[in-house]
């Protein structure tokens, strides 16, 4: 069996996981770990016995085949940009990158070379999404509610970019690529970061079709749903955190609504997704979210963001 010689650069909250999956891939070979927190490297090196670790990224130039960067979000253009140049495959966690421009100028680095360079959607890969896509037809209305506890995390970045990314990336993955968008009204509440802590998203696409986002991170509850509304009277709610969908038919008849609930096997997004990213590299072909899809999201985001206002919660008069 072929291994891939993998890197990760990033081993906080996130990368962690990435490290303990790629340590349990049968086809990875997980040569080493970089984070700018030595004593983190050194202490996840130890835990997962990888052989290499250290402080600067570039070290691992030479070593690897493969590389997972799981980083802020401001640092994913340089790091990715390095790794393309010495002709390394790409796991780019999402955003893609900060700006437009930075994944407009990777596409073009990227174009020519025989690299995989797939983008962190990890929404895609959630057994309920790929279930989800055979049951959409004709939706007229989607509702997604991605909502949470702050986290100083995501300080650096405001819900849209933090949260709603993954519902723009499943809008365009249900509605298709090319879908226009005739208009965008948003709203933002900041309280614990100078950004949009809470913002509801109104966008009208073509063909009227209506779509109302909230993210927060305000709630003290994590949820993470859908509800679509189909032309024929269908209504779908997709719970991303049980895995679940509820398909209720004929609910706005006469007739008693029909309830479905599709059976799948529940498995972990991440699992899937990185064994996709390995799967891709020694079999070849297009990974399910590729950095054309991030640009997508991002150019969505931008424009959201374009159109917010945003307001201070302190502010208010109860803060007063």
């Amino acid at each position: 069996m072929r291994k891939v010689k993998v890197g990760v650069v990033g081993v906080g909250y996130l990368g962690q996981h990435h490290v303990r999956i790629f340590s349990e891939l049968p086809n990875v070979e997980l040569i080493g770990i970089a984070d700018i927190n030595e004593k983190r490297a050194r202490e996840m090196a130890s835990l997962y016995q990888i052989p290499f670790y250290t402080a600067d990224y570039k070290d691992l130039f030479g070593k690897i085949e493969a590389v997972s960067i799981v980083t802020p979000t401001s640092t994913h253009f340089s790091i990715a940009k390095d790794f393309l140049e010495k002709g390394v495959h790409i796991f780019l966690e999402k955003p893609a990158t900060q700006l437009l421009e930075e994944s407009e100028e990777l596409l073009e680095l990227a174009s020519g070379k025989d690299l995989i360079l797939q983008v962190g959607h990890i929404e895609r890969f959630n057994p309920a999404v790929q279930e989800l896509k055979k049951y959409v037809k004709n939706p007229f209305y989607l509702e997604a509610h991605r909502m949470g506890l702050y986290n100083e995390r995501s300080s650096y970045i405001g819900v849209v970019m933090d949260l709603m990314i993954h519902d723009l990336d499943i809008l365009f993955y249900l509605l298709g690529k090319n879908r226009k968008i005739k208009d965008i009204r948003a709203i933002g509440y900041s309280l614990y970061t100078p950004y949009e802590d809470f913002a509801n998203v109104q966008i009208l696409f073509e063909n009227n079709i209506s779509v109302n986002l909230i993210a927060s991170r305000l709630s003290p509850k994590k949820i993470r749903k859908l509800e679509i509304h189909e032309a024929e009277g269908t209504f779908i709610t997709v719970d991303y955190i049980d895995q679940s969908i509820t398909i209720t038919h004929g609910f706005n008849r006469v007739v008693e609504p029909n309830i479905e609930t599709p059976l799948f096997e529940r498995e972990e997004p991440l699992r899937l997704e990185l064994e996709h990213f390995i799967n891709c590299i020694i079999n070849g072909g297009s990974p399910l979210v590729t950095l054309e899809d991030g640009k997508l999201a991002i150019y969505l985001a931008s424009e959201i963001l374009k159109e917010m206002k945003i307001y201070n919660l302190k502010d208010a008069p109860l803060y007063k």
